[in-house]
């Protein structure tokens, strides 16, 4: 797979194991902006080995807590490319309930609805498309 940027589509990063939240970030994007690209990765270290070959990413949904972000350095990799970290899951939810002042990073707490979503997504680029003339999912 060609990680390399495909023109100026906004590119999105989920990091989950939640199926159902998992589509309802993807619906919301691809409704929003129809030439976004978007990664969907279950694990963290196959989700940072692909965002390593992106140069940039317009957001990372990703399950993780503050711990999980401080010690596979989620936060500065996804930064570096320009990009926003949006957290999620138990472990961010928890701390986001106990108001842990650890907690740097957006919250996308359960129910997720759609507005939620649209909330931590770029501006829209109305003359983004991507290259390869297929928005939607990259595996």
């Amino acid at each position: 797979m060609d990680t390399s940027d495909r023109g100026s589509a906004h590119i999105y990063l989920i990091a989950s194991r939640d199926y159902l939240v998992t589509c309802d970030i993807c619906d919301a994007i691809i409704d929003y902006d129809p030439s976004a690209e978007i990664s969907v990765q279950q694990g963290h270290k196959v989700a940072l080995s692909v965002l390593a070959g992106y140069q940039r990413i317009a957001v990372a949904f990703v399950e993780a807590g503050t711990e999980l972000v401080a010690r596979l350095k989620i936060d500065r990799r996804v930064q570096s490319r320009g990009g926003r970290l949006v957290l999620m899951g138990s472990m961010a939810e928890n701390e986001l309930d106990a108001r842990s002042p650890r907690l740097r990073w957006p919250v996308l707490a359960r129910p997720v609805s759609t507005r939620m979503i649209l909330a931590h997504l770029p501006p829209r680029n109305h003359g983004a498309g991507n290259q390869t003339g297929f928005p939607g999912l990259v595996s």
